[in-house]
């Protein structure tokens, strides 16, 4: 059987346990010792008791023995009695025989005359005693026989008359009620049983009292050469026995005393001792479970406190257990105080981490999200607004560029105290990088958005000091109301980046609310920026060429790849309406890289000496991969690089020009041409014309358009030229479409033109035609 090992829930439970298992394993050692030294002690007194009455018992047999045989020699020696035997006087020996039994007390008496012949009771008993004169050993005269299954004790006395003429037999049977008078003989309740041998050593009682058993023969053959004490089983009980066997015709005996002592009789003596120690026990017992338990309390009580306190300090509770002591239960009690403050000091100092920004202490981005999230609930069980302040620093990346990231940090820091302090109602937090937000939530005035708004603009009118330096800034700020703007924290948020953009389109450094319009205008973007990736896998892109003229060699001089949009629903999307949307979303490098390809594989078709020129937006430039694509499309298309001509705008130079100025150089060293597109409309740093020789530059329409009424744009028109040609470079302008600008560009030397004048963008199927029948209108 698998026996399990007990598990407790409670450790007071096991110790008590413990305690009272082993006080009891002890308890009942000790009974057990106890009880072997009783029935030890028992049993040897006992055998001292038996050993001391079959002393008295071989005296009362031998007294009783002695007994009979005076009484047998008493009417032996009787005149009468001799004469009588001696003539043969039966009636009268009948007589005294009779008289005898009942004055000595026999079972039967008899006279054996020398010829064997017998006077007394007859039957089997008659038989054996005219046998026993004959058959008893020389010298004794008593003897122990069994005749028809009874025990009888015979006692031999000779007649003499003179001489010897009979003897006189007592017969007397050993019975139960011999044996109770033997048993009034003792100082202690012995029972003696009668037994008697079947002859193949077995021995029974004569009165059934006693089963036969092995252990009983063993013990009467044990004690015809000395007294053993034995142990028997026996139906009746265990019993301590000692055996007497009698003495018969034989040197083997016929019969035996067996006397036995019951266990049970021996140990009622010592019944008081042993309820003495198991009631001492019992009462040990109770006491040792008492104080187990109260020792157990003592020692599980604290780690019970212990085990407690560890679990609220798992859920995140405070935790703090009461020191009693200054054993090693209290230490541990002091060390898991110290332990549970330190704990809740680093989760402290995590979660502020975690919901903090680090540079400036304010709320993070997270922190702010879920308590919009629950000034909304609030707002919805309580009634009244919530409203989300969207801020962007303007052009702040300029600080980080010109006077580095620590002195950005430290403006960054400084916004955000000044913030703090506009808004002390509101939950200010940094989104990251110069993104804040503020939350107004409750009961607050309706105009007190716009007031907030407007006094961070005047704040941030005046120079923000940080790190020492006197930093002139703005910020753009974008307003959404809820719940009218939003009714979850996605909505308002989603709202207020509209608004701010909206901010940042109206000029930067003013505030805006959110409008319905916003919403169905960024819908608007965001439809076309998955139409656009739609675009892009299904080719839904063509090109069209605007023919750029050479006034000096009088004839098309390369064509201006213009990308455009098939869109099949909405039908052609100019390039002003998706452009932007491409840069804002990347797609502009994948439809970047197509205009390339097919720019050059088209121009392939010309004649040698048109170029193509193909315009890079400044996304497409950062792009660490652009030399690769254009040399893919050359290599693809055969095209010479010579015949390619890369239009960049000044924003292109915004994110540094040191790397600009390296690309362009790499893209000129590969033979590729590069011209400076809508030149002086942009922040027309004259130094980039200094940085890079640029192959062409094209002079913006609004110069154009009104050369030939406004002299100062004709003043600056011809300074382009006068510039270019100093720096060895081609002009070409734009926008010309009438005569007069054409007769005043080539007046100031402007070498290209490029307009509706000559020709409006083409399909490139046109694009053959007009090389043949070329000649201009303008020329």
């Amino acid at each position: 059987m698998d026996l399990r090992r007990p598990r407790f829930r409670h450790l007071r439970t096991k110790l008590s346990v413990l305690y009272a298992s082993l006080f009891a394993v002890t308890l009942v050692l000790l009974a057990v010792v106890a009880q072997a030294m009783i029935w030890t002690h028992a049993r040897d007194s006992v055998r001292q008791e038996l050993i001391t009455s079959g002393s008295v018992y071989d005296r009362i047999w031998l007294l009783r023995s002695q007994s009979l045989i005076a009484s047998a020699d008493l009417l032996s020696r009787d005149f009468g009695f001799r004469a009588a035997v001696a003539s043969g006087d039966r009636p009268t020996i009948a007589s005294a025989l009779a008289n005898i039994s009942h004055r000595a007390e026999v079972t039967a008496a008899f006279v054996v005359e020398q010829d064997g012949q017998v006077t007394g009771p007859s039957g089997a008993l008659a038989a054996t005693v005219a046998r026993f004169p004959f058959a008893v050993p020389n010298g004794r005269r008593d003897a122990v026989v069994v005749v028809a299954g009874q025990v009888y004790r015979l006692i031999l006395s000779p007649v003499m008359a003179p001489t010897q003429v009979g003897w006189v037999v007592f017969a007397v049977r050993l019975d139960g009620t011999e044996m109770h008078a033997l048993e009034r003989l003792s100082a202690i309740p012995l029972i003696a049983t009668i037994m008697r041998s079947d002859g193949a050593k077995r021995w029974h009682a004569a009165d059934r009292s006693v089963e036969s058993d092995a252990a009983v023969d063993d013990l009467v053959e044990a004690s015809r050469s000395s007294r053993t004490l034995a142990t028997l089983n026996l139906s009746t009980g265990r019993a301590f026995a000692i055996a007497k066997p009698l003495a018969g015709l034989t040197d083997r005996p016929q019969a035996a005393i067996l006397i036995r002592y019951p266990l049970n009789a021996a140990l009622t003596p010592y019944l008081p001792l042993q309820a003495g120690i198991a009631l001492a026990g019992l009462i040990g017992l109770i006491l040792v479970v008492l104080g187990s338990r109260r020792l157990a309390q003592g020692i599980a009580g604290p780690i019970a406190n212990l085990d407690a306190a560890a679990r609220a300090l798992e859920e995140g509770s405070h935790a703090h257990i009461v020191v009693k002591g200054r054993d090693e239960i209290g230490r541990l009690a002091a060390s898991f105080n110290r332990m549970s403050v330190g704990i809740l000091e680093r989760e402290s100092r995590i979660t502020h981490l975690a919901l903090h920004d680090v540079l400036t202490g304010l709320p993070n981005r997270t922190y702010f999200r879920e308590s919009l999230d629950q000034a909304i609930l609030q707002v919805g069980r309580t009634g009244g607004a919530i409203a989300v302040l969207c801020l962007d620093l303007d052009r702040f990346k300029g600080v980080n560029d010109t006077l580095g990231h620590p002195v950005g940090d430290a403006l960054l820091k400084a916004i955000g105290a000044m913030l703090s302090e506009s808004a002390p109602d509101g939950l200010v937090s940094r989104l990251g990088g110069d993104e804040y937000a503020i939350i107004l939530s409750g009961q607050f005035d309706a105009d007190r958005p716009r007031a907030l708004a407007q006094s961070i603009l005047d704040m941030m009118r005046q120079a923000v000091v940080a790190d020492g330096h006197q930093i002139a800034t703005a910020v753009s700020i974008g307003i959404a109301i809820g719940p009218a703007d939003g009714k979850d924290a996605d909505e308002l948020l989603k709202n207020a980046d509209l608004a701010l953009y909206l901010a940042k389109e109206d000029g930067r450094g003013v505030f805006r609310f959110f409008e319905p319009a916003l919403d169905a205008a960024a819908r608007w973007r965001r439809q076309v920026e998955l139409d656009l990736r739609e675009a892009i896998q299904a080719g839904q892109f063509v090109l069209n060429y605007q023919p750029v003229f050479d006034l000096k060699a009088d004839r098309i001089g390369g064509f201006e790849a213009l990308v455009r949009w098939h869109h099949p629903e909405r039908g052609v999307v100019p390039p002003v309406e998706f452009i932007p949307i491409a840069e804002d979303t990347g797609l502009i490098i994948a439809i970047g890289e197509w205009v390339m390809q097919e720019a050059c594989r088209q121009a392939m078709h010309w004649p040698e000496h048109v170029r193509v020129a193909v315009n890079v937006s400044p996304l497409q430039f950062r792009n660490t991969g652009f030399p690769s694509i254009v040399l893919q499309a050359l290599a693809h298309s055969g095209l010479a690089p010579s015949r390619l001509e890369i239009e960049i705008t000044e924003s292109v130079f915004l994110d540094g020009e040191g790397p600009v100025i390296a690309l362009l150089h790499k893209l000129r060293a590969m033979g590729i041409r590069v011209a400076l597109d809508d030149f002086g409309t942009g922040y027309s740093s004259l130094s980039y014309l200094r940085s890079f020789p640029f192959d062409k530059i094209k002079i913006d329409r609004s110069f154009i358009t009104s050369i030939a009424s406004d002299p100062s744009a004709a003043a600056i028109v011809r300074a382009i030229v006068d510039l270019a040609t100093a720096l060895d470079m081609e002009t070409t302008a734009e926008g010309v479409e009438d005569t007069g600008q054409l007769n005043m560009l080539r007046g100031e030397g402007c070498g290209n033109i490029q307009g509706y004048l000559f020709s409006r963008p083409v399909e490139s199927c046109r694009i053959a035609g007009l090389l043949e029948n070329g000649t201009s209108q303008a020329a």
